[in-house]
């Protein structure tokens, strides 16, 4: 039984999933009975791109480790996810599908300004990105890295009249070892939960039973993040005993990501039983 304390109002969904298998002469003949395959792109011999609904299924990678460990590479998002088409359901099930990435993310109605975080140890990566409010905690090899970002500056910047309620988003990014991935029949739940639990991110900090020097710290620590030392040197000028006063603050009012995880599972993962509401219909 989950048991969540506070209450949090947070949609939780799979945004991306990137899922990979080893196929077979006849899986490869039944792949090009649904789909027209193109020529391909620099990492895939053969390849296949729908807009809508969006997804892109690759084949026969170029790279001969990546060709050691599967033949096929299949991109979903989450409006695909949770509007399947028939074809793409019957594909998903048709094989062992191994996850090679997850992106699972949690949605705030907060301001993306009233959240605060502490990095997980003091090697992790932190850094920022130009094009909107945001940055990342982790790197492109750690098994997790979490993107956090205003999601309506995401789309101003993109120049789409789009306005989310759920505006503040912590984007988790799995990457599991391409050598003992898990099969999206069978997700690993503590995979997930072990690398959710590792992050140390406040909602609001506005709301913590702390002292306004204390918020004034946490909200500086996540300032200049464009700058690689800027972090690390506000970190250490605070001075142990701060650091360690800090820690338990954060430890005591961080959202809680892996319970919700696990309180939303049969939500996120309803597509896989869900049947398909319409037929594949590829606009390229």
């Amino acid at each position: 039984m989950v048991s969540i304390e506070r209450v949090y109002d947070i949609e939780v969904n799979v945004d991306t999933l990137i899922l990979v298998a080893i196929l077979s002469i006849e899986d490869k003949q039944y792949l090009k009975h649904y789909f027209a395959f193109n020529r391909g792109n620099d990492y895939f011999y053969s390849s296949v791109t729908s807009k809508k609904p969006f997804f892109v299924l690759n084949l026969n990678p170029r790279n001969m480790y990546s060709h050691k460990y599967y033949k096929v590479m299949l991109i979903l998002q989450n409006e695909t996810l949770i509007n399947m088409p028939e074809s793409i359901r019957e594909t998903l099930f048709a094989f062992d599908w191994k996850v090679k990435r997850m992106d699972i993310a949690f949605d705030s109605k907060l301001d993306y300004s009233s959240h605060v975080f502490l990095k997980p140890h003091g090697n992790t990566k932190v850094y920022s990105r130009n094009e909107w409010s945001g940055y990342y905690i982790g790197s492109n090899y750690s098994k997790s890295k979490l993107a956090v970002y205003d999601r309506n500056k995401k789309e101003q910047a993109r120049k789409k009249d789009i306005e989310h309620l759920y505006q503040t988003r912590f984007e988790f990014r799995f990457r599991p070892k391409i050598s003992c991935a898990p099969s999206i029949h069978n997700i690993d739940d503590e995979f997930i939960m072990n690398e959710l639990s590792k992050y140390q991110v406040i909602e609001d900090v506005w709301n913590i039973e702390t002292t306004q020097w204390n918020v004034n710290r946490l909200i500086n620590l996540k300032k200049g993040l464009h700058l690689k030392r800027d972090y690390k040197d506000r970190w250490s000028r605070y001075g142990r005993k701060i650091q360690s006063e800090l820690k338990q603050i954060v430890k005591e009012e961080r959202i809680p990501f892996e319970l919700l995880y696990q309180a939303n599972k049969e939500s996120i993962f309803s597509w896989l039983t869900h049947r398909a509401e319409s037929k594949l219909v590829v606009t390229v």
